[in-house]
């Protein structure tokens, strides 16, 4: 037990300079992003990638180069639809994002081998290392969806307000993303009144937008503005519809989130609150218990 205390204590060391190290660059690159947005334009679009992602990658991008023609079509494709879900791939390509991957589990291997922990310990760290950038895919895509579920019906709003007002569909979109902060579906839009800039109708903008969000509030809305577009009817009628639609879908989905949190509590309260109280009241009667 004594001789496994050494390595325990330098196990806990190693998290805890990982932890600070990653809060650190999360901070750092906040500021920096935010600086960066400040100086950018209205009209432009800011970078997905955080700081300290865009650093690495720029760091593996000769993995990258090499392993991109050894990567099969299926994995690419597959990568490269978790890449768009997340808004990032304009600037990850699917062999960065495999490359940053594969350099994070050898780095964590090297460190941990390094740290002369055990065999387990170490392919623990490969695998922890792997698993990190996929991590953090995941948490981006949910965050994503989880902010145009409350935003859209806003931004629905606003479009309508400016149909009804008189405006076309490109007036619109420019008011609703002048009038609001920076978001997904403010850099979406965005991206919808360049794609009508460049020529595209407004049937190939909205399909594009639907492309690129590719999520279960999106597609409804893209579908009914399209064929309120090929039919000829009004555009501001079918926001308002959607609108309403959308604002019961976020209630509804308030009002689950709101019936889980106590099964989601159970979980801490069980495993940590309940044995710790357990603990402090029955000490003193097991201690009165031996002493007699």
């Amino acid at each position: 037990m004594l001789s496994a205390l050494p390595w325990l204590v330098a196990a806990l060391t190693a998290v805890a300079v990982a932890t600070g190290i990653f809060w650190v660059l999360r901070l750092l690159s906040s500021s920096v992003d935010r600086v960066v947005q400040l100086r950018q334009s209205d009209e432009s679009i800011p970078a997905a990638l955080p700081f300290w992602i865009r650093a690495p990658v720029a760091a593996v991008e000769p993995t990258a180069a090499w392993l991109g023609p050894h990567i099969p079509v299926s994995i690419r494709g597959r990568v490269q639809d978790q890449l768009k879900r997340a808004g990032v791939e304009d600037e990850l390509t699917p062999p960065q994002f495999l490359s940053l991957a594969a350099v994070s589990a050898v780095v964590a291997g090297i460190a941990a081998t390094v740290l002369q922990f055990s065999l387990t310990m170490v392919v623990l760290a490969l695998a922890t290392g792997f698993v990190m950038p996929w991590l953090w895919l995941r948490d981006l895509v949910e965050s994503r969806r989880d902010e145009v579920i409350r935003e859209l019906p806003l931004y629905v709003d606003m479009l309508t307000l400016a149909l009804e007002a008189g405006g076309s569909l490109s007036v619109a979109l420019k008011v609703a993303t002048e009038r609001s902060p920076d978001s997904v579906l403010r850099r979406a839009f965005i991206r919808v009144q360049g794609d009508l800039r460049a020529g595209r109708s407004r049937a190939e903008a909205l399909r594009a937008l639907g492309e690129r969000l590719d999520m279960p509030a999106i597609s409804p809305l893209v579908a009914a503005l399209v064929q309120a577009d090929a039919s000829g009817g009004s555009l501001a009628a079918v926001l308002r519809a959607q609108s309403e639609q959308r604002l019961n879908e976020r209630f509804a989905r308030a009002e689950k989130r709101a019936m889980e949190a106590p099964v989601r509590m159970l979980g801490p309260l069980v495993l940590c609150i309940f044995p710790c109280t357990f603990l402090i009241l029955g000490f003193p009667i097991v201690m009165r218990f031996l002493q007699a």
